[in-house]
């Protein structure tokens, strides 16, 4: 089979984003620091997804500052935990925000999302102070050393030496964030994937439901820039689910020795990590199968392996596809056209 170089630059990328995530678990468990490990592999993993993108043709520049808004938005999320009503506004404020550039940068589109997330997954970790702090420490450096990992090896990144100099950050920051300020207006759109956000999270807190967050997530996920795309997007990432949590679920009720467990999840992060690069558009419901049984090992081989945990994603993914699909048929029938 011919492959393209395309294809052959993911799969390439694929590869190199796995060996900090390896080091990282493997680290944690010869040392018996797993949950600090999970934390830090889950940042690790998080840059690798970006590993492809660039923010004003650097990709330095963007990774950096998705660390930084990572570890702030975890350390938020980890304060507002205990406070829900504080949880949710601050999620409204990160959906509000992620709409309104959906249209703006794709760049700090995706940074943006990415920082709702680690906001989202962090309130259901709520501690004390310290703990907070600590678990957006980790957060921030399974993030740096996969950042300096991919500057060091992976010479297509596009990584500068002028990007490491401070005194040209600000500079950076003003010629390519000030024209946001043109053109950041609110939209029904906007006020819709809010609304959409708070009834999700209300949802999952009324029911109590299992890592709730997963619902906030695909809602995010799903919300894209037209009808079509957000329905498309939302019927694959459901049928990607339950592929991959049925599929998951099945091996861990079979299969739960720790090896196995962490095999699978290397095998399927290289998968995901391959599959969100170009391929993304063309097979969504792969990537999602992909990333769901990435997630389910991953959680399994930190923690007491429960095919349960399969079984609260498709419920949360049900959820929060649900709401995303219900945002823009909202936005369409108020706007009285096409979106």
């Amino acid at each position: 089979m011919n492959l393209s170089d395309e294809t052959k630059h993911d799969i390439r990328l694929g590869l190199f984003c796995l060996p900090v995530m390896i080091v990282i678990s493997v680290t944690g468990f010869l040392t018996g620091h797993v949950p600090a490990a999970s934390i830090a592999a889950s940042g690790a993993m998080t840059l690798g997804f970006g590993a492809n993108k660039s923010w004003g043709g650097s990709a330095f520049v963007m990774m950096l500052i998705t660390t930084l808004g990572l570890m702030l938005s975890a350390w938020m999320g980890s304060m507002a935990g205990n406070v829900v009503p504080l949880y949710i506004a601050g999620a409204l404020l990160y959906t509000g925000l992620y709409v309104m550039m959906a249209n703006i940068d794709s760049s700090a589109w995706w940074m943006i999302q990415q920082w709702a997330i680690a906001y989202l997954i962090s309130g259901y970790y709520a501690d004390n102070a310290g703990q907070d702090l600590a678990r957006a420490g980790m957060i921030g450096l399974g993030s740096m050393i996969q950042m300096i990992f991919l500057a060091l090896v992976y010479q297509h990144t596009r990584f500068r030496m002028k990007d490491l100099n401070p005194r040209t950050w600000f500079t950076f920051l003003e010629r390519n964030a000030a024209p946001y300020r043109y053109k950041l207006h609110l939209q029904w759109s906007v006020m819709t994937g809010v609304i959409a956000m708070c009834a999700v999270l209300s949802t999952v807190r009324f029911f109590h439901m299992p890592n709730g967050y997963w619902a906030g997530m695909t809602l995010l996920l799903c919300l894209r820039n037209n009808y079509q795309d957000t329905f498309g997007r939302a019927r694959s990432r459901v049928a990607g689910t339950l592929l991959g949590g049925a599929t998951a679920a099945l091996m861990i009720m079979y299969y739960q020795q720790p090896w196995f467990l962490v095999t699978a999840f290397i095998v399927t992060g290289f998968i995901s990590f391959t599959l969100s690069y170009s391929l993304i558009s063309k097979c969504y419901w792969l990537f999602s199968a992909f990333i769901t049984m990435m997630v389910v090992f991953m959680i399994s081989s930190f923690t007491t392996p429960e095919a349960g945990i399969a079984a609260h994603r498709v419920e949360a993914t049900l959820l929060g596809g649900f709401f995303a699909i219900a945002a823009f048929l909202i936005t369409r029938w108020v706007t009285h056209r096409e979106v």
